[in-house]
Order: C-alpha cells, then structure tokens, then sequence
C-alpha cells in the first residue's frame, strides 16, 4: 500500500471515529445510557443516569439494575425482557424506576444488545428517555377518565339520560330511560322527544325550553310524559347544551328524575287545600243563610213572647200564643231545609249508579200528570246525544222535581207551556238543560240572587225559593255546575254540565 493511500485511509478512520464521537456525544447529552455486561452488572453510566437516578457513578458500577427497581412491574414482564435481550433482540418499552431518594421515574427504553462473533450478547447498550412528566400526565388524565366513568356509572344507575343531537334526534338513552318510558332502546334511538309527549304542557312553554338550550344555557323544570302504554309520569328535568368551539350546541344532555310520587302526594295536597277552603267557603255561606234566615222569625217571637208578658189582659195572652206558632212552624220549616243542604254538603260518599235520563225523566213526570194536563202542557224530550250517566239517583231525581215542578208553577198566562228537556256531550262533560217558554227571570235584577236561599222572583203561593238553593247544591256536591239563560216573558233554561263520566 503506498504511502498516500494509507493517508487517506487513516484520515476516512479518523473522521469515522470523530463522526461517531459526535453521536456518542450527542447520545450522552440528549439521553439516559447505561451499559452492562452479560450478567447484567452495569459498568458504564453516563452524567444523566447519575442525575434521574440520584444515584453517584461510583455506587451504580458493580451493581445491577435492581438497584433502580420500582417493584412495579410484574415478574413476568422482567422475565419477558430478559428472555428478548437474551436472545440478541432489542427490546423496547416503558420502565418505572425508582430513584436513590425513593421517588418513582418513569424512562422510555431500547435496550441493544451488542453480540459477539458467536452470536451471543457480551453486552447491553440501554438507552433511555425521561417520559416522567408524560406518564403524569397520562396518569392524570386516566384518573380522570376513571373519575368521569364512575360519574357516569352513578349518574346512569340513579338517573334518567337521554342524548340528542342538536336537531333533538335521540342518539343515547340509558336503561333507565328504557324502564319509565316502557320503550326498548331501539324503538327510541332516531326519534324526537314528542315519542314521550304528554300534551300537558303549551306550545309556549316547550318553544321557551328550546328557546333556553339552543342559546347555549341549561333548562331545569318538571315535565310530564307519557309512556309506551299511554300512562303519564313526572320527572325533574336538566338540559345541558354541549358547545363546539363556535358556541354553538352539538347536542343535548338530558338528565332526569322520577318525581311522580311527589307529584301524586302535592296533588293530593292542592285537592286538599281545594276542598278545605271549599268547605270553608260553604261553612261562611251557611252561617250567613242561618243569620240572614233566622234572624227575623226569632226576632218576631220574641216581640211577640215580650207582648204577651206585658199585658195582663188573657185573650190578648192567648191570642199571642196563636201568632207565635205559625212563626215557630215557619222556623222548623226553615231549619229543616238548612239540615238538608247541609247534608248534601257534607255527603261526599253518596252511592252513584248508572242513570237512564228518558226513563228517570218520565217517571218523574208522572208527579205532574194532572197539571201537565190542566195546563195542556206539550213536554219535548231529546236524549238521543246522551242518555246515560253516572249520578246518586236521589241527586237527580230532586233535580228534575225542582226545575219542572218551576217551569210549570211560573207558566205565562198567556200561552200554553211547553217544556223541552234534552242533552249533549260537551268537552267538559254532559249537559242536561230544562227549557219553558213561562214568565221569565229579570237577569239583570236577580242574577247574584238567582240560586240563594229563600230567594224568589214571581208571586206564588207555594213559592218558598229553596228548590234552587238545594238544586245547585246537589250538582255542585257532585262537581257540577248550572247556570240559567232567561228573558221576561219569554221563558227561561236552566243548564247542568255534570263533570266528565267515567268511561
């Protein structure tokens, strides 16, 4: 080999070997590295893994690396390691290390086997990196993954969720969902919410709750729903609108909770402030009829008692004893009435059945057959809308006998009575109406007078004005109402809408 060939090849040497320094260099200064022999007993340690192991150079040579050992990971995976280098493969992977002050690092390793002419490693080159603050990290994050996962087990096992996409399509329901609505999962995944509509809300108040979510704020209230089987149920309900990164909703979480119980018990409740302050109302109203109808036959037996005391005179006595009792009778007429409607107020329990109207109606005519004839009345019965309903039978035979027993005593004199009594079906309930082309109630006079006690509107002399105190009474007892359309001389209807039957 000539002269100037040797030079050249010792200078190629030379930049090979600079060339390797400067990666050696750049190894050592960007990464963790250890070498070990066969055995694993480390004998090179560079400035770095002095420094993340808190170890000194001089108590890491001689030693291996059990001296770094976490104990975190299994023995079967060390074993695997081993087995893999053993076998002059690289072996790659993630190791928890322990440091000399006890705290735990984390090192993203390839560890290199170097082999001999035989094939067999004479020594293992370890390069790491510190992946500490990632694992942190990742750690955190699953921590919070699991956090969120176990929420979300919570919230599924006590909750009622649904998940819509922005235009209110289902896309998730839980079991629960499932349980109260009475749909499976698949009946319900590609539907809206009106698959569970009651129909009890207003439009106005739905369009304000999607009015709420789709500006991107939570709607809190109470809706009622229905189910798959058509019964209705309660829940409290929190919408949160999740956002995209232009604020605007991707889709709903619904989040809900059975309230139905609670809704039963404050219905109840309302029922019962209702009926309270129903009997009060009425408890006000009969103290003021027992005042306003009392008040002045007592008052005339006892001027009448006062004047029999002061006159010595017998046949004046005798004759003040005669006036007191039709006074008393008066009285106890009086009373017996005010104990009659007081027990249809408080006969809440009172047997109901089912009432055929036409034949009800013709038996009660029956009483009136001789005046119907005496007064060549024409009776027009309709039942053809509504024939039946359910009713105490002595509630409506007392209604009946009231309002025709008026309609003929107020005949006009100047025409033959006619008397029409018929039915329909109206949203709120049946209506029965008694019509007469009689004398006729001054409205404007006697309108808030019209149904009170000892009120009357004609001369008569079997007038009493009791049978509409005790007519309204008896419809209102039952959860009726009536009402009256009337023109002087001309005759007047009296209507009674019944509350909705039984079906």
């Amino acid at each position: 080999m000539s002269k100037k060939v040797k030079e050249e090849v010792e200078d190629e040497l030379l930049g090979k070997i600079k060339e390797l320094s400067y990666y050696r260099y750049a190894l050592d200064e960007s990464s963790i590295i250890a070498i070990t022999d066969q055995k694993g007993i480390i004998n090179h340690v560079n400035d770095n893994f002095c420094k993340i192991s808190k170890y000194s150079r001089e108590e890491l040579l001689g030693k291996d690396h059990r001296i770094i050992n976490s104990g975190y990971h299994k023995k079967e995976f060390i074993k695997y390691l081993w087995r893999t280098i053993a076998q002059g493969k690289i072996w790659k992977g993630e190791l928890k290390n322990r440091a000399k002050d006890g705290t735990a690092y984390w090192v993203d390793t390839t560890i290199v086997p170097f082999l001999d002419n035989k094939g067999k490693p004479y020594q293992y080159v370890a390069i790491r990196s510190d992946i500490t603050e990632r694992k942190k990290a990742e750690e955190e994050l699953l921590k919070k993954i699991k956090e969120i996962s176990d929420y979300k087990y919570a919230l599924d096992e006590s909750s009622i969720v649904a998940i819509t996409d922005q235009k209110g399509i289902i896309t998730h329901v839980n079991d629960n969902f499932c349980k109260i609505s009475k749909y499976s999962r698949e009946e319900l995944l590609g539907q809206d919410h009106r698959i569970i509509n009651s129909a009890y809300h207003s439009s106005e108040f739905i369009k304000e709750l999607w009015q709420t979510i789709a500006n991107g704020k939570v709607w809190k209230g109470e809706l009622k729903n229905k189910a798959k089987d058509g019964t209705a149920y309660w829940v409290d309900t929190t919408i949160v609108p999740f956002l995209n990164e232009h604020g605007k909703p991707y889709q709903y979480v619904a989040i809900r909770s059975d309230i139905s119980e609670r809704k039963k018990g404050e219905e109840k409740i309302a029922k019962m402030l209702i009926n309270t302050e129903y009997q009060n109302k009425q408890l006000v109203d009969f103290c003021n009829i027992v005042s306003h109808n009392l008040r002045a036959p007592l008052v005339n037996i006892s001027m009448l008692l006062d004047y029999a005391e002061s006159t010595e005179d017998q046949d004046e006595k005798t004759e003040v004893l005669k006036r007191v009792k039709p006074v008393i009778n008066h009285l106890n007429g009086i009373l017996d009435e005010l104990v009659e409607s007081l027990q249809v107020r408080q006969d809440s329990e009172i047997e109901s059945n089912i009432i055929n109207l036409k034949e009800t109606t013709e038996k009660t005519l029956v009483a009136f057959e001789g005046q119907i004839k005496l007064y060549k009345a024409k009776i027009r019965m309709d039942f053809s809308e509504v024939n039946t309903i359910f009713y105490p039978q002595r509630y409506i035979d007392s209604i009946l006998t009231n309002l025709i027993s008026n309609a003929l005593k107020y005949k006009s004199p100047d025409r033959n009575i006619t008397i029409t009594i018929k039915t329909r079906n109206e949203p709120d309930g049946v209506v029965l109406s008694i019509a007469d082309n009689g004398l006729g109630i001054d409205l404007e006079l006697h309108k808030h007078n019209m149904f009170k006690i000892r009120k009357v509107f004609h001369k008569h002399p079997e007038s009493k004005g009791f049978g509409l105190f005790m007519t309204k009474t008896q419809v209102e007892a039952m959860g009726g109402h009536i009402w009256v359309d009337s023109t002087p001389n001309k005759g007047s209807t009296f209507y009674i809408q019944f509350k909705p039957q039984p079906s």
